[in-house]
């Protein structure tokens, strides 16, 4: 078995396992989904419902659906691309790492 198959059959896996992560990371909740809050007297204080709005709003809202949908979307490619190249030759390495490169953007941090 060449380099690159042994590569692409790992891609393919990896793959996989993002999707799965990504399913796991749809299920997080930090607000009020999260479970009870233990009552106290006279209600609830105002800065443990303002902070449960704001990790309803920002994180289960905005960057855990950023994280599944960027998970999701890498593993897809991943698998997509080491089934597209299955059958190529270990000269064919450069022209995958192009695909995948080229399919899901630029990773430089920001």
């Amino acid at each position: 078995m060449g380099e690159l198959k042994a590569d692409l059959d790992r891609l393919e896996q990896l793959g996989a396992r993002l999707g799965s992560l990504a399913r796991e990371a749809a299920a997080l909740r930090t607000g009020p989904a999260a479970g009870p809050y233990s009552s106290v007297l006279g209600g609830m204080p105002t800065s443990v419902l303002e902070a449960s709005s704001i990790s309803g709003d920002l994180i289960d809202s905005a960057l855990i659906d950023a994280i599944v949908e960027r998970l999701s979307e890498t593993g897809e490619i991943m698998v997509d691309v080491a089934r597209q190249y299955r059958t190529t030759d270990d000269a064919s390495a450069a022209a995958v790492g192009a695909a995948f490169t080229d399919a899901t953007g630029d990773w430089t941090p920001q």
